[in-house]
């Protein structure tokens, strides 16, 4: 089976031939705690401790003029080479025997959709560590003119972190900038990254360029999407870019977010002249976006202003305490003139 990855809707789709399935998968719901992370919109992303159960509802859908019927179950996946790859049906890891469809047979309608809830019971003993599978949805297999069974699956990708305590943080880093051309003669720039973090990395973004020949700038240019690092892992991300841009040199700065963490990096980069060549890696140097100095004036200002109010409000407050004071001491004065 060749795998291909569709990141815009979370879907993984596996095929042994030229026809596409007619059918379609999504979650219909992600845990509160990862509402704000993009990826646990289309993806079964968690942190979870051993003996820990979880849930979630999928919906499959059918495009085709008629009812089909599915089949839902869990599969084994590996992180490789920059790619989530699905291993071979049949096989297990431990994830994917953690995993229940219920129901575990669908019979979707024309042009409809039916839910199913995917539960993944954790055993008291695992150990900790990030595991990858896919929960897929299968329609029977169909038989070409030639007589071969072909099988056309999608699925929904699955990154279950196991462990006690937080989540494992998310981090990587930007190391080189290679400029390239392919052998149309078309400019790529590959962005070298290393997963420094505890989990699996999805990664998007985009390159700008500025400071080219003649001052002028062009971008940004999205990368390519599909790219998926591992723990530990470092592989790069390429960013095609218009066939019309000059070789340089340029200030390149790519962009990269995975979940909610963004990296930055800019590096000085000049193109090949030829066609199907690459120039040498240049170190990328990171952008740290720190708080500068106006925003420490504006803070030290803001708690100077914070101070004076309190201490006007402490006087006033004061104050007013010793005119009662001394309007009660008057009153006393009196009664005893009397």
């Amino acid at each position: 089976m060749a795998g291909a990855i569709a990141p815009a809707t979370g879907a993984f789709a596996q095929t042994n031939g030229s026809t596409q399935p007619n059918i379609g998968v999504r979650l219909t719901q992600a845990p509160v705690a990862l509402a704000n992370d993009p990826r646990a919109r289309i993806y079964i992303i968690d942190h979870v401790g051993p003996g820990a159960t979880i849930s979630r509802r999928m919906a499959v859908s059918n495009t085709a003029d008629a009812p089909v019927r599915v089949e839902l179950y869990g599969g084994p996946a590996v992180i490789n080479g920059g790619d989530f790859i699905a291993e071979p049906q049949g096989q297990n890891n431990d994830l994917s025997t953690w995993i229940n469809v219920s129901p575990n047979t669908l019979v979707v309608p024309a042009h409809g959709e039916a839910t199913a809830t995917v539960t993944i019971r954790v055993p008291t003993d695992a150990s900790a560590g990030e595991r990858y599978a896919v929960v897929w949805a299968q329609p029977p297999a169909a038989t070409t003119n030639a007589g071969i069974s072909e099988v056309n699956r999608v699925g929904i990708r699955v990154y279950l972190s196991v462990g006690e305590g937080s989540a494992p943080a998310i981090d990587f880093t930007i190391n080189s900038l290679t400029a390239s051309r392919d052998t149309s003669g078309t400019p790529y720039v590959k962005a070298f990254v290393r997963n420094i973090g505890g989990r699996a990395l999805d990664l998007s973004g985009s390159l700008n360029l500025t400071n080219g020949p003649g001052g002028v700038r062009a971008g940004p240019f999205p990368a390519k999407l599909g790219t998926t690092l591992g723990i530990g892992q470092t592989e790069p991300v390429t960013i095609p870019l218009d066939r019309n841009i000059p070789s340089g040199p340029w200030t390149a700065t790519v962009t990269l977010t995975s979940d909610q963490v963004t990296r930055e990096a800019v590096a000085t980069i000049s193109f090949p002249t030829a066609a199907d060549a690459s120039s040498a890696p240049v170190a990328a140097v990171p952008v740290r976006h720190h708080r500068g100095p106006s925003f420490i004036i504006l803070t030290v200002i803001s708690a100077i202003i914070l101070v004076a109010v309190l201490l006007l409000l402490f006087l006033l407050w004061r104050r007013r305490k010793d005119d009662e004071d001394d309007e009660q001491s008057g009153r006393r004065l009196t009664v005893a003139a009397r």
